[in-house]
């Protein structure tokens, strides 16, 4: 795993020195679990009555002008901490849960200027993602568990994005921006992990940042 990041880190810091935009952020997510079977094939999760907490999100990445500076290109590296609050059934006993979950991802995809009004630019996205798990945890009644250690939750994720924000430009070379953002990924085959689990994990996200114009290109 840790080979496979370090590869994804060469090509965007490779990549910068031809992009045209690069973009810090950050912000807050939320996180559940949805479609979710056991190893028997059936449903023991039941996220009714719980708030979805929202954690801090960083991202990091760089935009390619694709069209007249109406569609663009965006690669980038982002980093996730989710806090997941269910229960599961044992029986007809309902038992509280916590999961506490850190991805670091790299992601790839499109976005597209829809109005802009003067200096304020509603947007909208769609990319693709490759998530890691870097860290899991699990608690309920006193147990504890280790999910990356003990392997059962699956190390690696893919997730389909979309969205929509704005941007307003301070200056030639510098705009602020705000983007929400909602994820779903495809569903696990436990692949690498030894749970026999099946699920769906669903996010929502809202961030804030900065883009800086380099290597400006007449289009």
């Amino acid at each position: 795993m840790k080979k496979k990041f370090l590869f994804y880190i060469i090509i965007l810091f490779t990549s910068m020195l031809t992009s045209q935009e690069v973009y810090v952020g950050t912000g807050l997510g939320s996180a559940i679990f949805d479609e979710y079977v056991n190893s028997t094939g059936i449903n023991t999760l039941d996220n009714a009555g719980f708030r979805k907490p929202k954690k801090a999100l960083f991202e990091v990445g760089i935009l390619f002008n694709l069209y007249k500076e109406k569609a663009k290109f965006d690669l980038g590296f982002n980093y996730n901490t989710y806090q997941i609050n269910t229960s599961f059934y044992s029986g007809n006993l309902r038992i509280p849960t916590q999961y506490n979950l850190s991805y670091a991802s790299a992601k790839a995809g499109f976005s597209a200027k829809l109005l802009r009004y003067k200096k304020l630019i509603l947007n909208i996205h769609s990319h693709y993602s490759y998530n890691w798990l870097t860290f899991g945890t699990n608690e309920y009644a006193d147990v504890f568990v280790d999910l990356v250690k003990d392997e059962t939750l699956d190390d690696t994720l893919w997730r389909f994005h979309r969205g929509f924000g704005l941007e307003y430009e301070i200056s030639d070379k510098i705009s602020v921006y705000s983007n929400y953002d909602f994820a779903t990924s495809f569903k696990e085959n436990n692949e690498d992990s030894n749970s026999g689990e099946k699920y769906v994990l669903n996010t929502n996200a809202f961030t804030v940042g900065i883009l800086f114009e380099i290597n400006k290109k007449n289009n």
